[in-house]
């Protein structure tokens, strides 16, 4: 403890210091707890004594203080809760108090630690640091920074600063495209891979769900020895078409998400009926000739996304134009006037794009069915390789959107090429790790086993670390294995329903003994690369 305040204090101000440290010494991580009434001088920021103190102890292995630390800001940073930490007479009452506070910002699920109506109306100012839209209209008329997380981490005075010096613009939900990120702009490509992927991280859940059901339909009936049921083949079996047709009631829903979430984070609130009103007459193919529906025309997923973005902008338009309308009426607009209007225009618009979209989309997904061995082989290693490129960045991402597309026109052998690529860059990594020791850090080393895991749960971020520590080799080494992993699939006739899920999808995977032979031959052929690739670490000589 001492040897890291001589790094520097760790008190954070309003009486609070928190000193902590990493020692092989600690076999079980500890917090200890004290307050003295006529505080201490720490050398803390705002220059006042510190009254209450944590000092927590914890292990080398893992990051469990900065955990901790977390989750006592969280608590910290509220004023009544640290006055009665102070006002408390014993040390039963003490911990009380926290017990309280911890049971109160420990959800069931989902989001913690949401903002309250309250703290976002006294604060001085919002700071969003993000990489793809937040939902906005709780912001209104409160000063915005809007920025990249990477900002948000490497420059966080500068950006308080700016609401402490009211350099920040002020947000008003009814112009919400007109007011461009006060931190930094925002190119017209940037914007469109942040509204696609709000669309994309929305859609997944309905796509995971019902394609793995579908699956399991087909594997249900081929179980009880229906396989040769032909067209009726996934809901022969009573107990498969339950599971069948909830799948198919929940892959439903994909498109209509995707376009409605796309329309959502351009337009905010009001876009949501419009885009998903729009992505679902996409999968009717709906026209203006034939409303309910024509097989021609269904525009599928390239309508779905033109959808989206159409809906956005054109409620966008709808803002603009009844901007002219008194503030008394500003409740109305939202709820009324810009989902009615939004979902009729979108509505005639897409009745009108339909037929030639259809065309498109009929026509990329005939290709892609009829692509001899050879160019499937092709296709498969460049959607592979392009997983393991830049590891949740533009090109793994424009790989997995193409993925999730080709899902929704039954070409499912491209999710196959496209998931087993992003399962191998930690594994390969891991292998490195075990089989390799001398090429890495002890740290490194360390952390390595997890990759197995993250792999296996196709999870290629787990990689990132590496990557970013030797990218020339180990980028190219992950990609050289997602590649063979690629073509392995393709040549095995592999096929994948499922989007995500890594290796708890494999019961539903075609030809999954293929699909386990690639996804070893490529962890080792990226392990093999990295073992060529890396140079001895000088501490590990």
């Amino acid at each position: 403890i001492l040897e890291r305040e001589n790094q520097g204090t760790t008190a954070i101000g309003e009486g609070i210091a928190v000193p902590h440290a990493k020692s092989d010494s600690v076999k079980t991580p500890g917090l200890s707890a004290m307050t003295v009434p006529s505080g201490v001088d720490y050398n803390a920021p705002d220059g006042k004594p510190s009254d209450i103190l944590f000092m927590i102890a914890a292990p080398l292995d893992g990051d469990l203080h900065l955990e901790i630390l977390s989750r006592l800001m969280v608590m910290l940073m509220e004023p009544e809760f640290c006055a009665d930490l102070r006002n408390a007479k014993t040390a039963d009452e003490f911990l009380s108090i926290i017990d309280k506070k911890e049971t109160e910002t420990n959800g069931s699920g989902g989001a913690k630690n949401v903002l309250t109506k309250k703290e976002i109306e006294e604060c001085d100012g919002i700071i969003i640091a993000a990489d793809k839209n937040v939902e906005m209209a709780r912001f209104n008329g409160k000063p915005v920074v809007k920025t990249s997380v990477s900002s948000g981490i490497n420059k966080p005075e500068e950006l308080i600063q700016k609401i402490i010096d009211g350099k920040a613009h002020i947000y008003h939900s009814e112009n919400a495209e007109e007011q461009a990120d006060d931190e930094e702009k925002e190119s017209f490509g940037r914007k469109l891979y942040k509204h696609l992927m709000n669309g994309v991280s929305h859609m997944l859940p309905f796509v995971v769900g019902g394609g793995v059901l579908i699956a399991l339909g087909f594997l249900i009936d081929t179980i009880a020895g229906n396989a040769d049921a032909g067209g009726n083949f996934g809901f022969t079996n009573p107990i498969a078409s339950v599971v069948f047709w909830i799948g198919k009631a929940a892959f439903a829903f994909m498109l209509p998400i995707l376009a409605g979430y796309i329309s959502q984070s351009i337009a905010d609130r009001p876009g949501l009926l419009p885009g998903i009103v729009g992505g679902y007459l996409a999968t009717t193919g709906a026209t203006l000739s034939s409303p309910t529906g024509d097989d021609t025309a269904i525009s599928g997923f390239l309508g779905a996304l033109l959808a989206g973005f159409a809906a956005g902008v054109l409620v966008n338009l709808l803002k603009k134009a009844f901007n002219w309308m008194p503030k008394s009426m500003d409740g109305i607009k939202p709820v009324f006037i810009y989902p009615l209007l939004g979902t009729l225009l979108i509505g005639v618009f897409m009745l009108a794009v339909n037929p030639f979209i259809g065309i498109l989309n009929s026509g990329l997904a005939n290709g892609l069915a009829s692509l001899g061995e050879t160019s499937r082989i092709l296709l498969s290693i460049v959607l592979a390789a392009m997983m393991a490129t830049d590891m949740g960045g533009p090109f793994n991402k424009a790989a997995y959107v193409f993925g999730t597309a080709a899902i929704a026109d039954g070409n499912t052998w491209i999710m196959a090429a496209v998931m087993i690529g992003g399962m191998v860059p930690p594994i390969a990594i891991a292998l490195s790790t075990t089989f390799s020791k001398k090429k890495w850090t002890k740290e490194e080393l360390k952390n390595g086993p997890v990759n197995y895991l993250m792999g296996l749960c196709f999870i290629t971020e787990g990689a990132i670390p590496y990557a970013a520590a030797d990218p020339l080799r180990v980028i190219p080494s992950c990609m050289v294995g997602s590649a063979v992993a690629g073509a392995v699939t393709s040549l095995f006739g592999c096929a994948c329903p499922a989007p995500h899920g890594g290796i708890f999808t494999f019961a539903v995977v075609e030809h999954p003994l293929g699909y386990i032979i690639a996804l070893v031959a490529g962890s080792i052929a990226g392990a093999l690369m990295l073992a060529l690739l890396k140079k001895n670490k000088k501490e590990n000589v």
